[in-house]
């Protein structure tokens, strides 16, 4: 088995410097998430391309705005919940942490966090795909793509 290649431990207090969006993003991709439904709808400009079940985070810990994807790392690491994160997007920070795009978490052990409970407020904050939904979006969103969550 690989270690990963690709570490990302989830900063201390805010990078200002890496937490900027880019200025004008003109690919013609964007991201929406619905909270309300518990569901995420890709498009590349008008056209719907995906459409995933998602989760986001309890007790609406996940934050409703416009934003990007600032960063993308392969298998990011959440030292705070001690979890690895495949497929991350990050997309804002909320304090000194950064809340993401990502595949199910994979504890220590090796185990899916919240393995069927897809569809369901289950995160502490980010928003939450598939394993294979997570890898698409990751192949096909560029640094910089709006992402829009709403209600």
């Amino acid at each position: 088995m690989d270690t990963p290649t690709s570490e990302y431990v989830a900063p201390a207090a805010q990078d200002t410097t890496s937490a900027q969006a880019p200025g004008v993003y003109t690919g013609g991709k964007y991201i929406l998430v619905d909270i309300s439904k518990q569901h995420m709808y890709v498009y590349e400009g008008e056209t719907l391309i995906y459409s995933f079940v998602a989760s986001t985070g309890m007790n609406n810990a996940t934050r409703a705005g416009s934003f990007s994807v600032l960063n993308k790392i392969p298998n990011a690491y959440g030292a705070t919940w001690n979890i690895w994160m495949p497929h991350w997007l990050g997309i804002y920070w909320a304090g000194g942490l950064q809340n993401g795009i990502h595949a199910l978490p994979i504890l220590p052990n090796g185990a899916t966090l919240w393995a069927g409970y897809l569809g369901t407020p289950i995160s502490y904050g980010c928003v939450v795909l598939g394993s294979y939904e997570a890898q698409t979006l990751y192949n096909w969103a560029d640094v910089g793509t709006p992402v829009e969550i709403q209600w």
